[in-house]
């Protein structure tokens, strides 16, 4: 199985899409992926719930996402882990 996949999420009433891969450690998962530019890291705090991460914050070479991008992107990750389950 691929750890790189393609995330189609609804954004602003529009069909879009974005690569994401995969990085699993020993007892937790990454979703790393490139959004406007920015490198994004995507995982579970400590109350399970999704937050995402400039891979690297202190660059400042990229615009910052958009929150309700963001959000739509966290959204349609946490439907596909329930269906998973």
């Amino acid at each position: 199985m691929s750890d790189s996949f393609i995330l189609h999420y609804l954004y602003k009433g529009v069909a879009e899409e974005i690569t994401c891969s995969l990085r699993v450690s020993r007892f937790t998962y990454q979703f790393l992926c490139t959004l406007d530019g920015a490198d994004i890291i995507i995982e579970k705090d400590d109350e399970g719930n999704l937050r995402v991460m400039e891979s690297e914050p202190f660059s400042g070479k990229s615009k910052k996402p958009d929150v309700q991008q963001i959000k739509a992107i966290i959204d349609e990750l946490e439907r596909i882990l329930r269906e998973k389950v």
